[in-house]
């Protein structure tokens, strides 16, 4: 029974590694799975210190030559660690080069991946691990790892692989199989977001570059809800707010979500002033009543 299951989860993984190159044209790439990015991130940073550690070791390379360990010395292991790097700052609400994330660790494409930068992502990332339930929408517990193969020795794929077979991903992959077959999905968030301005209730521009799939507002804490948003996320030390669109689509396409994303902003802010306002009166009313109280 036990190997029936293991057999059943291999072929769900080999399933789903195949959807995923043929729907994201990732055909290019060796791909594989991690529960997390924390624990794809160990993955990669032993895979790396281990073939460093080879490198240095001349009885090592005398049975290996050198063609079989990573081409990628540019790889930066610190101390056993290595950095994953945000293709797309998300604060500032810029996109960094792939050069740029790639000279200082292992790209995570989390924000890009499944966007409308998916394609330049897939042309010039050599490595890169991203979470796909962000913008392909397929699960919560499933982090993709994708290694370019011709910039990758065999040598270096197999262990990966082996580090993966050791991996409980419980019903990870077959969940997203599923919803990769469900009638309503489609793979890429097509939205795209350009600069927001607004003169009411207040004058503020978004500072985020033109195209991606959210807006980066500087509106300091206490103008918005205080009941969370699916769609909004604070830096309430930092005066700033992230705003997401999402539309659903196939590659080729995208949506400008401009006006849709102002209309959604004047909502939310109205709701904060109106949240703000009733507040103070709630504040005045306590005031009242033990200044009366006081009286007596």
């Amino acid at each position: 029974m036990a190997s029936q299951n293991a057999s059943a989860r291999a072929a769900a993984r080999d399933q789903l590694r195949g959807q995923l190159s043929r729907h994201y044209r990732l055909e290019q790439y060796d791909l594989f799975f991690a529960p997390s990015l924390h624990i794809a991130r160990v993955l990669l940073s032993q895979l790396f210190l281990r073939q460093e550690q080879a490198r240095n070791q001349t009885r090592y390379a005398s049975h290996y030559p050198v063609s079989e360990l990573s081409i990628l010395a540019a790889v930066p292991v610190m101390a056993g660690n290595i950095a994953l790097v945000e293709h797309i700052d998300l604060f500032q609400g810029r996109v960094r080069a792939l050069a740029e994330c790639q000279s200082q660790g292992v790209t995570d494409a989390s924000e890009s991946f499944a966007t409308l930068l998916h394609r330049r992502l897939i042309s010039e990332a050599r490595l890169f691990v991203t979470r796909l339930d962000r913008h392909a929408a397929l699960g919560t517990d499933l982090v993709l790892i994708a290694l370019r193969t011709h910039d990758f020795s065999t040598l270096v794929r197999s262990e990966l692989r082996l580090f993966e077979q050791g991996l409980a991903l419980g019903d990870a992959p077959e969940q997203a199989l599923a919803q990769m077959a469900a009638a309503q999905w489609r793979p890429y968030n097509i939205a795209s977001v350009d600069t927001i301005t607004l003169e009411a209730p207040f004058s503020l521009q978004s500072l985020q570059q033109p195209g991606l799939s959210f807006a980066v507002l500087p509106i300091m804490p206490g103008k918005l809800p205080n009941s969370p948003q699916p769609d909004l996320h604070h830096w309430p030390e930092r005066g700033r707010v992230l705003l997401r669109a999402n539309v659903r689509g196939s590659a080729n396409k995208s949506q400008n979500m401009t006006m849709k994303l102002t209309k959604r902003l004047r909502e939310l802010l109205n709701s904060g002033r109106n949240s703000e306002n009733a507040e103070k009166s709630r504040v005045g009313l306590v005031s009242v009543a033990k200044g009366s109280k006081v009286g007596h």
